[in-house]
């Protein structure tokens, strides 16, 4: 969690100077989603309903934040394994292919706690790593737009990590 903070404070410090740089104010957009979490066995699916915060501070740049809670558990050979949420943090570069589309890809750093129930016994572990996606976005008016995007989050103790469908509706503010 601590590199997850390090990771936030750094992109913000990048931001705010470009921001100023620019002169104008930065574009703020929510959105709020499903996300389908795998991690390539037949065995796992991690549903989950998702938000985000972004602030493209720059027409190439931006940084955002997202939040992930779980929905749900697989049942992996008697063994209950649910994620209960995932929190990162994205530095988000921009490639605008017209007015209202861009391609997106992002790096960033996330954290994911699952809990597991067997016989009874409930625990909880958590994992941290880098994460790398890539992604589009749409606005259909000035406002109201969707999203997609693919990210693989690298967590070394989970064998290599987990990939994450993404799909929301986006709000520019």
């Amino acid at each position: 969690m601590r590199l997850f903070l390090i990771a936030a404070v750094a992109a913000s410090a990048v931001a705010v100077p470009a921001a100023a740089q620019s002169g104008s104010r930065p574009d703020i957009t929510v959105s709020g989603g499903y996300t389908r979490f795998a991690d390539g066995s037949q065995d796992w699916d991690g549903h989950s309903a998702t938000v985000r915060a972004a602030a493209r501070v720059h027409r190439y740049f931006g940084v955002e934040a997202e939040g992930s809670l779980g929905l749900g558990s697989s049942d992996i050979g008697g063994v209950d394994v649910k994620m209960n949420h995932t929190v990162a943090a994205f530095a988000v570069a921009y490639l605008p292919l017209s007015e209202n589309f861009d391609l997106t890809a992002r790096l960033g750093y996330g954290s994911t706690e699952f809990e597991v129930e067997v016989g009874g016994l409930t625990g909880t572990e958590s994992f941290s790593g880098p994460a790398l996606g890539i992604g589009g976005q749409y606005f259909f008016d000035e406002s109201n737009g969707l999203r997609i995007d693919v990210t693989r989050h690298e967590y070394d103790e989970l064998d290599g990590g987990f990939d994450a469908v993404s799909f929301a509706y986006i709000r520019r503010f």
